[in-house]
Parts: C-alpha cells; structure tokens; sequence
C-alpha cells in the first residue's frame, strides 16, 4: 500500500504542466491553448480557461497569459473575466499579475485565435 503513495507522488511531479490543455492554434508569436475539461456552459454562454503563450516575454517579463474568457456563442462575441500573467510559457514560473476583469464585450475577429477557441468552446 505504501508503494502506492509514492508511485502516485511520481506520477504527480513528472506530469507536464500542459494536462488538460488542448492546443487551439498558433500566430506569428502566440500559441494559444483551451482547457476543455472545465467548460462552463449557461445557454448561449460558456467560461473558458485559455492559455497564450508568448515567443518573448515582455517588458514585465510576461511570457504567458492566462485568462478565464466568456464567449455568447449566439452573438459571436468575447469578454475577459480573470487574467494572469506568468514568466514561463504554461503558466509556469512566478505570477506577475493576477486581477479579476470586468471586460468589455468585443465581437470575435474572423479567423483570430479568438475565433478558433469560441468554436471549441462553443462546440462543447
């Protein structure tokens, strides 16, 4: 029984920090990623966790984003709700920033990243 606490406890520390993270898309310098596994759907509504990584950090020394993101599926639009900014790519590293957003709704740019996450997110 003992050797299964530890097996878990390798288990745990060796998983990449990427499980649960599905790949939606790349442009120039930003790889952008969806957590499937928590969509939280209210009709026409879904939250999503979403990852950017960036290729470079920026002048704080951000190099990736995450932000939890409302999509209203109906009227293709998007708002930001929580965003955080990371110095390693994957959330990884020390936190920069963390707030709660009261975003403004936006329409989602055809053929953005944006896009590319509302339709899994929508699909779901």
């Amino acid at each position: 029984m003992k050797h299964w606490g530890v097996a878990f406890l390798l288990l745990a520390i060796v998983m990449p920090a990427s499980a649960g993270w599905t790949f939606v898309d790349e442009s120039t310098d930003v790889e952008r990623y969806l957590n499937e596994e928590h969509i939280d759907r209210d009709g026409d509504r879904v939250r999503v966790w979403e990852i950017d990584n960036h290729a470079l950090a920026d002048a704080s020394g951000v190099v990736s984003l995450r932000s939890q993101t409302e999509y209203d599926c109906g009227a293709r639009r998007y708002r930001i709700v929580h965003l955080s900014g990371h110095t390693q790519p994957m959330t990884e590293g020390a936190v920069v920033f963390s707030k709660a957003v009261d975003g403004e709704w936006r329409p989602v740019a055809p053929q953005s990243l944006g896009e590319a996450s509302m339709e899994i997110a929508c699909a779901n």
